[in-house]
């Protein structure tokens, strides 16, 4: 009966809008008042909550997200834009080619998919709605291509997954570069096979002029992630210290080379910053409650007991893992369903054979599907609210591309190498 009604009272929570923390955090409380039986002090739960957030790792989650706003803010989406417009927008659907190519630029520097979808999307958008192209397009192109930011490194979501799961953050953060490079490339085919059909607007060729132009004004922001990268890789800096480098870095080029952040600004962007932090920790703080809880029901083991017989059967095993975690997906935020499920996956997927970090990378891959569906996708409410369309309207234009992420995600998921050879081959 307390873990009903306890299970109950969270889903209510969210249905009716409460924050998805709080929603968190009350069903560790509801159910320990309701069984009376139970010894177990009220205090545990903010002891396990403050533990959560007490992690070394996880301060690279605050940098990032600074770098997400400053990048809004200070002039380098609106850069990114103009040389991925240049580069691809005089193909057939060209402005939706632009819109994932800029994502996949974005994501080398704020690691946020929803960074990119309210930065990115807000221009990306009303220029496609401009250019006469069906606003319900414009926005599931813009949230499913937003999906990218937290695979390519740096990534919010794969420094989570190493935090909790002791796994290498340097290499789970490298490993994310190729299924991003695939997920980029399934979606452009997409939009390529759309614009044929539809005959979408095309956009006159960019000169080379043009090009060199677009390019020298974004080479600062594009050599963001050479930084990050080439520095983690050589041990000049650890993935933690990287994100405060990463955040050094957006806001000296926003402030000095591109002068688009004045002071004022810059407060403004560490306020917002501030809040946006706030609100991903105590998502992880509650979802660090709920997570005791279901150690202490004994879920982890009674999980690892059922899909203990589909460790001889690999393949199986993923798709379940993944049908799970699409499942999990939709109704949870994903760093939350993270910090959840993380812990009782992958000693599972261990005992199977599989690799923690292809582990980790499906994960997190599979999770980034939830951003696009209802009831709970983050880059779903945003798209919508800035194209001002109705959920019928943005579902019947966002299947082809779920369904195309889906099968990306399948292929990362049966081919480890995609996301194991980078590693190898720089983290031996």
């Amino acid at each position: 009966m307390p873990v009903a009604l306890s299970s109950v009272t969270g889903f209510l929570l969210l249905v009716f809008g409460i924050p998805v923390a709080l929603a968190l955090v009350a069903i560790p409380m509801v159910f320990l008042f309701a069984d009376p039986t139970i010894r177990t002090p009220m205090l545990v739960i903010p002891q396990k909550m403050f533990g959560a957030m007490d992690s070394f790792p996880l301060m690279a989650v605050p940098f990032f997200v600074l770098v997400g706003q400053v990048m809004n803010t200070g002039g380098i989406t609106n850069r990114i834009f103009d040389f991925a417009n240049a580069l691809v927008g005089h193909f057939r659907g060209g402005l939706a080619q632009v819109n994932i190519i800029a994502s996949l630029l974005m994501s080398g520097m704020s690691g946020s998919a929803v960074a990119d979808a309210s930065g990115l999307g807000q221009v990306e958008i009303e220029v496609m709605k401009k250019e006469g192209y069906d606003p319900g397009f414009a926005a599931a192109v813009t949230a499913a291509s937003a999906t990218v930011g937290p695979i390519v490194p740096p990534s919010i979501p794969l420094v989570i997954v190493g935090a909790i799961t002791n796994t290498s953050i340097s290499q789970l953060l490298v490993a994310g570069l190729l299924p991003g490079l695939l997920m980029t490339a399934a979606m452009c085919l997409l939009v390529a096979y759309i614009g044929r059909r539809d005959n979408l607007p095309t956009r006159p060729r960019a000169t080379v002029r043009h090009l060199l132009v677009t390019f020298a004004r974004s080479a600062p922001a594009l050599f963001a992630p050479v930084l990050l990268v080439g520095g983690i890789l050589m041990g000049v800096f650890t993935p933690t210290e990287a994100s405060a480098v990463a955040a050094a870095y957006a806001i000296l080029i926003a402030c000095f080379w591109y002068r688009e952040l004045s002071l004022r600004g810059l407060c403004a962007v560490l306020w917002q910053s501030a809040m946006t932090v706030g609100a991903i920790f105590l998502i992880i703080a509650g979802a660090a409650a709920v997570s005791w809880l279901l150690t202490w029901l004994g879920v982890p083991q009674s999980l690892a007991v059922r899909l203990s017989g589909l460790a001889e059967t690999p393949a199986l095993l993923m798709l379940v893992m993944i049908g799970f975690l699409l499942v999990i997906g939709c109704f949870l935020e994903s760093n939350a369903a993270l910090i959840l499920v993380a812990p009782l996956l992958v000693p599972i997927g261990l005992s199977a054979g599989f690799d923690p970090v292809h582990m980790g990378t499906v994960m997190v891959l599979v999770l980034m599907l939830g951003l696009v569906t209802p009831p709970v996708g983050m880059n779903m409410f945003i798209v919508m609210s800035i194209a001002k369309i109705s959920l019928r309207h943005y579902l019947r234009a966002i299947w082809p591309f779920f369904a195309i992420l889906l099968v990306a995600v399948l292929i990362v998921a049966f081919v480890p190498q995609i996301s194991l050879i980078v590693p190898q081959l720089l983290l031996r």
